[in-house]
């Protein structure tokens, strides 16, 4: 069997956390020291409850892609498993065992990445609004 490349299993960065934008908190906290008036008011917390949902719609994107990358990068590190197949009990470069290993635990690491995007994208609010 031949050394695996680890790098091809690596990771792409931690998943995008799904919290309120920093910016629209801010927003928030101002327009709700201005004094305006109660029509004004209902069409700028509208306004805000959109915004809100087009970013959690874009949140819920970005974790379904990543998920899907997860998925995919799972799917390529169990074809360099399946290397397994070739290993016998007379394998003469125990070093084999360990890249096998190795590519296990790439596989945890995907699996559980995956898991918390979907567990993110269930926690988002995606009733604030119409999003397009």
């Amino acid at each position: 069997m031949k050394p695996v490349l680890r790098e091809i299993a690596g990771a792409s960065g931690p998943a995008t956390p799904c919290e309120p934008s920093p910016l629209l908190t801010r927003v928030r906290a101002v327009m709700d020291t201005l004094d305006l008036d109660c029509r004004c008011r209902g069409k700028l917390d509208a306004a805000l409850e959109r915004f809100e949902a087009l970013e959690s719609r874009r949140q819920l994107r970005g974790l379904i892609l990543d998920a899907r990358h997860q998925a995919e990068r799972i799917g390529a590190l169990l074809e360099l498993v399946g290397e397994l197949d070739t290993v016998s009990t007379d394998e003469a470069d125990l070093s084999v065992f360990h890249e096998i290993a190795l590519l296990f635990e790439d596989i945890r690491a995907a699996a559980m990445r995956g898991a918390e995007d979907m567990v993110r994208a269930a926690g988002l609010d995606l009733g604030g609004g119409q999003a397009g």
